[in-house]
């Protein structure tokens, strides 16, 4: 059995997050509700569920939901073709490029990684690292 995270985020506007994930980011849509303004997203083995604030389905608000949402969280995103990945949002959706590529060695156990790596901040303003191993 495989166990995994699959993160649910709020959305203001469930058709602006629609738009981004799949034309921008190439997301396909696994199925969605739209009396919930909900939508379960996959690409490359990401599974990721978008709700709109502003849906019927339930809610689970730790607190205010005033933008940008998100804050205080980035979620790391390994990838095998972070250029590839980079090429289509900057050439697509620019604004939304947070933190340009660049390559960045990091300490873990001793040993030192460098990666490639990006961030992506969505219309809501939660940010996606891409990072590919080097």
């Amino acid at each position: 059995m495989t166990l995994r995270v699959v993160p649910e985020l709020y959305c203001i506007d469930i058709d602006v997050s629609r738009h981004f994930y799949v034309d921008i980011m190439g997301f396909s849509i696994k199925y969605q509700r739209p009396e919930d303004a909900f939508l379960f997203l996959t690409l490359d083995g990401v599974d990721l569920m978008l709700e709109g604030l502003d849906g019927a389905g339930r809610k689970w608000l730790t607190g205010d939901m005033s933008t940008p949402l998100g804050r205080g969280v980035n979620f790391q995103w390994d990838t095998v073709n972070i250029d590839h990945t980079y090429d289509r949002i900057q050439s697509l959706s620019p604004s939304s490029i947070y933190m340009d590529l660049e390559i960045k060695a990091y300490e873990c156990n001793g040993e030192l990684i460098t990666q490639k790596q990006f961030i992506v901040q969505d219309p809501n303003g939660y940010l996606f690292r891409f990072c590919e191993d080097t």
